[in-house]
């Protein structure tokens, strides 16, 4: 970036814009990318906004459209798939320090980008709410950055993605042609696109009364009992708050002398109903969704650390993971968080291992039908319905007519 150019950001924004290199190092990655392939990806950021309001936000939309500058908008940065990566030379729009508000209803509570997940749910469950769902990164993530680029998380088998059944009631965005409120199915243009369509201003999200749920843990032999017992709990789904299956290899490396007893298979239930033997699962978190790639690359032994995840049916899991367990044994480990999608139960499968065991894990994939695709960080590949896909597109080509949010997220 020209000095010039450089003087111009610090003359309109003063001190909340910043060259400072150990804090363009530190913006220009993401907490949770533990991906191998992606992390490779990432550029190094131009400079770093602070924003205070939306006058800062608006003043650098405009700023960066006139010099088609690209500008990438983040919370907390806990991006797993790249969302919040720079991939080309980027400023990066750090949403942290803006006003926090929350306020609730019956049904919904309204916050703004920077209110901490963690913040919220204290807020909430002083209150005897809590979010319908949430990301299992809760403890250091924003709002803001989960409706832009997160879509599962605690809740998800009551629930499916967050943004699922009117999840969000509306959201405030600014785009470089203005200031635009979306409002039910057209809030979904906003939802996981990754801040392509818009910088999130405000928005409400669903909410349910707070329940005192209670970890259980249920040991099983076989994954044919799994299923079985999967199938069971989908008859008290509004009484399951979120279910894990771990291997037992998963599970006793991140339950070391947490957990008396671990089994071959292990189905760890969060309900209000009795379903296995109560245990204090307090480290659940280092499992849940996203956490368990972060955790696990810590953990483990593999030389040269691998994951990969798909989103199996019931019928798949069995099929698969059976397969996969026969032909490597100890050396992948198996994690589920279970899930619903369109009435379905989905099993989130993350498979761990050295890298070069994965030529055996796609060869059986490939056999079963099922694409073992490696993560994305196009919003393309990770958007499953067509007509969420085409009102991204739509509102990008309305908000941001040169490309400059988070270019090279979302294919036109």
């Amino acid at each position: 970036m020209e000095l010039s150019l450089i003087k111009r950001f610090e003359k309109e924004f003063d001190d909340r814009f910043t060259t400072d290199e150990r804090i363009i190092e530190e913006k220009s990655k993401a907490p949770y990318l533990v991906s191998p392939i992606l992390s490779k990806m990432g550029k190094k950021a131009l400079g770093v906004l602070f924003v205070k309001d939306e006058e800062d936000i608006l003043n650098i939309l405009k700023l960066c459209d006139e010099y088609r500058i690209p500008l990438v908008p983040r919370g907390a940065g806990t991006s797993t798939i790249g969302q919040v990566l720079p991939i080309y030379p980027s400023i990066i729009l750090d949403m942290n320090n803006m006003k926090e508000v929350i306020e609730i209803d019956d049904k919904w509570v309204k916050v703004t980008p920077s209110v901490k997940v963690l913040r919220a749910l204290d807020y909430l469950r002083r209150r005897g709410k809590e979010l319908r769902v949430y990301p299992s990164s809760f403890y250091i993530s924003t709002l803001g950055g989960y409706i832009a680029g997160g879509d599962v998380g605690i809740g998800s088998f009551q629930y499916g993605y967050h943004f699922d059944n009117n999840g969000i009631n509306y959201v405030k965005v600014l785009g470089v042609t203005g200031k635009y409120t979306l409002n039910g199915k057209d809030a979904l243009a906003v939802a996981q696109a990754a801040g392509t369509t818009g910088v999130i201003t405000e928005a409400e999200l669903a909410i349910i009364d707070y329940e005192d749920w209670k970890d259980q843990l249920i040991r099983l032999n076989d994954l044919e009992e799994v299923v079985k017992v999967l199938k069971k709990l989908g008859e008290f789904r509004s009484k399951v708050r979120r279910i894990t299956v771990e291997d037992y290899e998963a599970l006793s490396l991140v339950g070391k002398d947490r957990v008396d007893k671990v089994g071959k298979w292990n189905v760890i239930v969060a309900s209000t109903l009795s379903f296995g033997e109560e245990v204090n699962l307090r480290f659940l978190d280092e499992l849940a969704f996203a956490a368990i790639y972060v955790t696990m690359s810590k953990l483990t032994k593999f030389k040269d650390y691998f994951y990969e995840v798909r989103l199996l049916s019931l019928d798949s899991f069995l099929r698969v993971v059976k397969q996969v367990k026969e032909a490597l044994g100890s050396n992948v480990l198996i994690h589920g968080d279970v899930m619903t999608l369109r009435g379905e139960i989905i099993i989130y499968t993350v498979f761990i291992s050295d890298k070069s065991n994965f030529e055996i894990i796609d060869s059986i994939m490939l056999k079963e039908g099922i694409p073992f695709e490696i993560h994305s960080i196009e919003v393309n590949d990770r958007v499953d319905e067509e007509y969420r896909l085409e009102l991204m597109k739509k509102y990008k080509r309305i908000m941001d007519p040169h490309n400059i949010l988070n270019p090279g997220k979302l294919r036109l």
